[in-house]
């Protein structure tokens, strides 16, 4: 499988809507006399219609693994790891709960990498030979693991990075998966912060080419060799050797404000420009079998591709069309004949094995939702000027078949904050929508995909121009006629749940409601429980919040923290948190919540048991859904599934 780049990790927020029990008509004025297409549930819009998904292609083209959703004996659900051979149909299963994986260079064995709630993690091997076998960690050191290369020209090696219990330190190793060895390769000290390397894999073994330090500077290995640099406030998202000839191909804003896909030749050190977007930065890339760019990815609004190799091209021929659909490569052979392609709008997704050498393709898997796209909402793009002349981006959901006026709006906010929304199928959005809701996703300053600028205008303003934003977003809908002004919720998880806080108790008479998942109350606490695996990161957060060490930040930070404006909450709010959470400790909830009940405010909690930094099982998410689902109508006057 060809690892595919992205420049952004965006945290996955899905709002799963339970099965109709006692459905709630709409109450809102916009809404009672509107005929509203049938009440969906959460599986319409979150599962396949085979429960299949994550299809990957082995190396050799010769077999397909997938993950399929079931359930186990005592009835509790089970996501299971299934292949089959293509020449012969012959198929297989692990009956142990697997939540992604990847193909190992011999197209025999898949590796999966869990992260656990404490941050720790640890390594399975799954042997297609023998799948009935007791499966137990290869590799569980109590640490935090990531896998830096599978080393496809080495069956015996994969190399890794690991904390060795230290929470900032990742050396990177060489480890043998017969004999269970591992060789340190570099070791990270405190005063030599590396963010990546750039390996050749065409050495046995795997050979260290270069390392990316700072962020924006990438050296030679061995010599020390400043090879690149992308200049003051510059970021190497990633970089990789060409196998074809002898160059880097580097994601990085290269001198500018926008990520590029450049090409830098090491014998002269020519910087070509191989794709640009002069809105938004290329977003992610595809590489072939000998690491050269295959095609890459921006999106301004919809999706928008540049081609490089010809088989790609004749994949993007069959599968995208600019502004109706958008494109996802989950993994191709080693010979890029044959593609995993998953095909998307904003209606769902079908997933397809796709054979260049033919121009064949087989549907694979479809989501549900395909099947009531009759009654999903349209989602589009919007952009407008926030009140300091910046202009902003987003996208609106409005509910299908009815007229978009003066409706009841939900302002959904991204988590990150170092993140941002894109276009294509949202179930959340589409479930919210089905409710009666107008649905609006700001990409405020602060996010990232839209250049240095766009994102460092967000530093230091968490409570401030960051929140104004989704203020001028919620009042361009009210100009627009779309929105009631008097019945607008926020509602976010992790940094949207902070945002949600905030509008609660820095805004209150902007929103009738707020629903805060897992979101912080208390920046100051949250300095203090920096979660440990993320001190390497912790650059990006003093950006946004000021430095830790700061007296003057934290008393920024005070002013910043909802929790210290209660007293002006008057609207109701939903609180919903993990017991287990990391990230966000459940003490930023609890603590609010006290004082938010301790003010007499009308505030709702439930914490999950056992659930980390995400909706936990099935069961626990749909209990979720039914909360919000509930809460937002007796609150804004959308209907609900009861």
């Amino acid at each position: 499988m060809k690892l595919f780049i992205f420049i952004i990790q965006s945290f996955a927020l899905i709002l799963l809507i339970s099965g109709c029990a006692q459905p709630k008509e709409a109450t809102h004025q916009s809404l009672v006399a509107q005929q509203l297409p049938i009440l969906l549930d959460f599986k319409a819009l979150t599962t396949a219609t085979n429960g299949t998904h994550s299809y990957q292609i082995s190396p050799d083209g010769e077999k397909l693994a997938w993950l399929k959703d079931s359930f186990d004996n005592n009835g509790n659900p089970l996501t299971t790891l299934h292949f089959k051979n293509l020449k012969t149909g012959k198929t297989g299963e692990f009956n142990y709960w697997v939540s992604f994986f990847e193909w190992m260079p011999d197209s025999r064995n898949l590796i999966y990498v869990p992260q656990f709630d404490d941050m720790k993690s640890k390594i399975f091997f799954l042997d297609t030979e023998y799948p009935t076998q007791f499966i137990k960690p290869f590799y569980d050191k109590n640490n935090q693991i990531n896998v830096v290369d599978l080393l496809f020209n080495d069956p015996e090696n994969i190399l890794i990075r690991h904390n060795s219990g230290d929470t900032k330190i990742f050396n990177l190793y060489r480890l043998n998966i017969k004999t269970k060895k591992e060789t340190l390769l570099f070791k990270v000290d405190k005063e030599l912060t590396i963010d990546g390397f750039i390996i050749d894999d065409r050495v046995k073994g795997g050979s260290i080419f270069a390392y990316i330090k700072d962020n924006r500077k990438i050296y030679q290995f061995g010599t020390d060799k400043l090879l690149f640099d992308t200049g003051k406030n510059g970021e190497v998202a990633h970089a990789m050797l060409n196998h074809s000839n002898n160059t880097l191909t580097i994601l990085a804003n290269n001198n500018s404000d926008k990520i590029q896909l450049i090409e830098l030749d090491l014998a002269t050190n020519e910087v070509t420009t191989l794709y640009s977007n002069d809105n938004v930065d290329v977003d992610r890339y595809y590489y072939d079998n000998n690491h050269a760019p295959a095609l890459a990815a921006s999106y301004p609004d919809y999706q928008e591709i540049k081609i490089f190799n010809p088989n790609y091209k004749k994949l993007v021929s069959n599968f995208y069309q600019k502004g109706k659909n958008e494109i996802f490569i989950s993994s191709t052979d080693n010979k890029d004949q044959k593609f995993t392609v998953k095909q998307y709008n904003e209606y769902g997704y079908n997933i397809y094995l796709y054979d260049a050498t033919n121009n064949k393709k087989e549907l694979l898997s479809q989501s549900k939702s395909h099947h009531y796209s009759q009654f999903l909402a349209t989602q589009k793009p919007i952009q407008f000027t926030s009140r300091d002349g910046l202009t902003l981006n987003g996208y609106i959901t409005l509910p299908k078949g009815i007229k978009p006026n003066n409706l009841p709006t939900v302002l959904l906010v991204h988590g990150g904050p170092h993140a941002r929304d894109y276009w294509g199928f949202n179930s959340e959005a589409q479930l919210l929508a089905n409710r009666g809701y107008a649905v609006i996703q700001v990409n405020f300053r602060g996010s990232i995909g839209y250049g240095y600028e766009f994102t460092s205008s967000g530093y230091g303003e968490f409570s401030k121009a960051m929140h104004n934003d989704l203020i001028d977003g919620v009042n361009w809908a009210v100009e627009q006629g779309i929105t009631d002004p008097n019945n607008v919720a926020i509602m976010g998880a992790s940094y949207g749940g902070y945002a949600t806080l905030v509008g609660m108790t820095l805004t209150p008479d902007k929103f009738s409601c707020g629903v805060d998942i897992f979101g912080m109350s208390d920046l100051e606490l949250m300095v203090k429980n920096f979660p440990e695996p993320w001190k390497r990161y912790e650059d990006i957060w003093v950006n946004y919040i000021g430095d830790f060490n700061d007296p003057e930040m934290k008393q920024q930070r005070t002013q910043q923290s909802p929790i210290n404006f209660v007293n002006n909450m008057n609207a109701p709010l939903l609180v919903i948190q993990g017991d287990s959470d990391a990230v966000v400790i459940p003490e930023q909830s609890r603590r609010f919540v006290e004082a938010a009940k301790k003010a007499g405010k009308n505030v709702q909690y439930w914490e999950m048991n056992n659930v980390g930094h995400h909706y936990g099982t099935p069961r626990q998410a749909r209990k979720l859904a039914r909360k919000v689902d509930n809460f937002l109508s007796q609150c804004i006057g959308g209907r609900s599934a009861g």
